[in-house]
């Protein structure tokens, strides 16, 4: 059982950190977000805050008071945000019901009881550098809550610098796993020569480098949008409830003393992040699906203990478990409206219908299989023997009697393999938010929030879990909107994920009415509308990709990408293009309209500042879209996607530094796993944006093996 805290900072926090010049904490405070047990309200005079460097020799810790709290009750968007702070006073609705529930929550003021200055921020060859600081909570001086690197204190600097880092997939196996190889089958060689591929060792060479940058004064903060652990669990039994992957992530970030042993410092710059639908998701993969991203072969994977010796028996009691879920409930690809999705999408959807009935087959089979036999069998001996009576086929009767025996006892053994080996593959996608729960305490409890940097606003979506294990236990699969398949969606592939759905459980309002009131805050305080010399820059970071192509797709727009123009995306009646692969699911047309500075039902007026760049990952490789209104557009027009290398457009461009050449699209290729695309991670994207708002790097990066530089 967890023992919940008798109180707890959830804001800022090591996933959504403050950032602050050191005369703004001394004039505007530290807004924090508490919850504590109880309805009551505290005596906050017993409550002090205390900032502490987060690495030592780093700064000085100073004490701030609270004051002013107000009681968060209504967790209904508000009709209007006039400042982005205020999206981080939502307290979502997983957080109220499956984490602290029976807990109120707080916004408090915590003031600075002395001046902060320059002697607060660390000094690197004499000059300051953005110094990161963990704020502990006391109750009559006994320490009752920490957070890690919450607090940010950063010179006075119109430039903004940071790094857009995706798909981390970090796991505790990954190390075992890097230590095991060489001693089993080929001495961890992979099919290829390569080596064993360690996700881990991919973080903690971008952490090098994005210190060197950082001590250059060259980076602001990082970015991580998503899939940041491959999975929750360390094995089917939760033994602890805090040894999972969350605290392996946290500890890289923040270097416990084991992480220091592998070379690993610890980040030194802020980090914001955002959960992928891998964070939701509680087992593994089974090594031997993904061998090419892990480096090694079939007979090398089939050696490793990918449960974590979790004894046979827990195993199969794991799998009988989803296994009669699955026949009793229906698989998750067989969702209960299977016939609508036949009639509603022609040929696509009854190829769909028919998959979900195999695999909907292949668990009754399982079950009802023996039953099957016996049956067939009784009706052949009642019906030959009826016909022929003579002696001897009495004894044909016999033999094959014994010969069913066996076979029902043999054959269902060999389908239940089959089926069960099925149902193993699936238990990677069963997703539970309980399995957030360190997340939302440690690193973010947001699903949603903004935060600003100078004049740069960033704007952080959920896209949640995947829709092939939501369509079967979530509203019946009735409101989805597009296709549910395993092979394409799931098993080697790139999953659909919920994304933009209304009616989502886990924080009670539409995203898509969240981004509308974000860009129109931002749009009042500068008066910025789409298209107009950029006053600001507004990007929006999310996991899955609000556009993306399958691997074919890829390969024709790149062929006629050659001829140097962008590549419409053309769906028409041979939808030559299908830009939803492994997407956000649900209600994209209206982002569309808001990233280009509209609404959908109002497109013959800007209503908006626009989005000037959409940061996605999910899909584990670099790729680029523009959206854009059609030059002939008719008072009632559609947005048109273009495929092409727009960031590299962006960098080389020779125009005013201030124009408007978005919206972009923008996915980036994984820091973790490596891809056909884009074999070498670490991948990241660099992003600097001048005083003017001149962007002059954009193009997506790979770290390099050689000896580690700056910008």
């Amino acid at each position: 059982m967890r023992r919940l805290p008798s109180a707890v900072i959830l804001s800022p926090n090591l996933g959504c950190p403050q950032l602050v010049a050191p005369e703004e904490v001394n004039s505007s405070a530290v807004v924090l977000v508490l919850a504590t047990p109880g309805g009551e309200q505290p005596d906050w005079s017993v409550y002090a805050v205390k900032a502490r460097p987060s690495y030592a020799d780093e700064g000085q810790p100073f004490e701030l008071g609270l004051s002013e709290p107000e009681m968060l009750e209504d967790d209904s968007l508000p009709m209007q945000f006039h400042d982005l702070t205020e999206t981080r006073r939502l307290i979502s609705t997983a957080l109220r019901t499956h984490v602290l529930q029976g807990y109120t929550f707080w916004c408090v003021r915590a003031r600075p009881s002395e001046q902060v200055g320059a002697d607060h921020l660390r000094k690197v060859s004499g000059e300051s550098r953005g110094t990161l600081y963990d704020l502990v909570l006391y109750r009559q001086g006994e320490l009752v809550a920490q957070v890690h690197h919450a607090l940010f204190l950063r010179p006075r600097n119109p430039e903004a610098r940071f790094v857009h880092l995706t798909d981390l997939h970090i796991a505790s196996r990954n190390d075992l796993w890097n230590t095991e190889i060489p001693s089993i089958i080929d001495g961890g060689t992979g099919s290829e020569g390569k080596g064993f591929v360690n996700f881990n060792e991919h973080l903690r060479k971008f952490i090098r480098w994005a210190n060197t940058a950082a001590d250059a004064g060259e980076l602001d903060f990082v970015w991580a949008l998503g899939d940041l652990v491959d999975f929750v669990h360390i094995g089917l039994v939760t033994r602890e409830p805090t040894d999972n992957n969350w605290s392996t992530l946290i500890d890289m970030f923040i270097s416990c003393p084991h992480e220091r042993e592998r070379g690993n410092e610890g980040l030194r710059v802020p980090l914001f992040t955002t959960p992928g639908n891998h964070d939701w998701r509680a087992y593994p993969y089974p090594p031997d699906l993904t061998v090419e991203s892990f480096g090694i072969s079939k007979a090398t994977a089939n050696e490793l203990d990918y449960l974590y010796h979790d004894t046979t028996e827990e195993v199969g009691k794991k799998i009988e478990e989803v296994h009669n879920r699955l026949i009793a409930e229906g698989s998750p690809i067989l969702a209960r409206s299977w016939w609508g999705t036949v009639t509603s999408f022609g040929l696509r959807g009854l190829a769909v219908g028919v998959s979900r009935l195999w695999t909907r087959l292949k668990a009754i089979l399982g079950k009802y299989l023996r039953q099957i036999l016996w049956l067939a069998t009784v009706s052949f001996l009642s019906g030959n023997l009826a016909v022929h009576p003579a002696w001897w086929w009495w004894l044909v009767a016999l033999a094959f009697a014994v010969l069913a025996v066996v076979v029902t006892f043999v054959i269902p053994g060999w389908v239940n393999v089959w089926v069960r080996r099925s149902i193993e593959s699936l238990l990677a996608i069963d997703t539970d938010v309980a399995g957030l729960h360190d997340y939302f305490l440690k690193l973010n409890p947001y699903f949603n929030y903004a935060f600003r940097l100078e004049n740069c606003y960033f704007l952080v979506l959920d896209t949640g879990y995947d829709c092939l294990t939501a369509q079967s236990f979530w509203d019946d699969g009735g409101k989805k909107v597009r296709r549910i398949g395993v092979r394409d969606n799931i098993l080697g592939g790139s999953p659909d994920t919920m994304g933009f759905y209304p009616p989502h459980e886990n924080y009670p309002y539409s995203q898509i009415a969240w981004l509308e009131r974000a860009l129109a805050s931002i749009q009042q305080e500068h008066h910025q509308d789409a298209g107009a010399i950029r006053k600001c820059r507004v990007f929006v970071g999310l996991h899955a990709p609000p556009a993306n192509l399958s691997d074919r797709d890829r390969h024709q727009a790149d062929e006629r990408l050659k001829n140097g123009k962008p590549v419409l995306m053309q769906r028409g009646f041979l939808g030559r293009f299908d830009i939803r692969y492994g997407t956000v699911n649900h209600y994209l047309s209206e982002f569309y309209y808001l990233c280009l500075g509209y609404r959908e039902g109002q497109t013959h007026t800007v209503t908006g500042p626009g989005i000037d760049a959409v940061f996605a990952g999910h899909a584990h490789w670099s790729i680029e879209f523009k959206l854009q209104k059609p030059e002939r557009a008719a008072a009632i027009w559609k947005p048109e996607v273009l495929y092409g290398r727009f960031s590299e457009e962006v960098v080389k461009s020779s125009g005013p530094p201030d124009h408007w050449w978005g919206p972009l699209l923008l996915q980036t290729g994984a820091c973790g796993p490596p891809s056909k695309s884009d074999p070498n991670p670490p991948n990241f994207r660099y992003v600097t944006i001048d005083a003017r708002m001149g962007v002059y790097n954009l193009t997506p990066r790979t770290l390099p093996d050689e000896a580690l530089s700056t910008c």
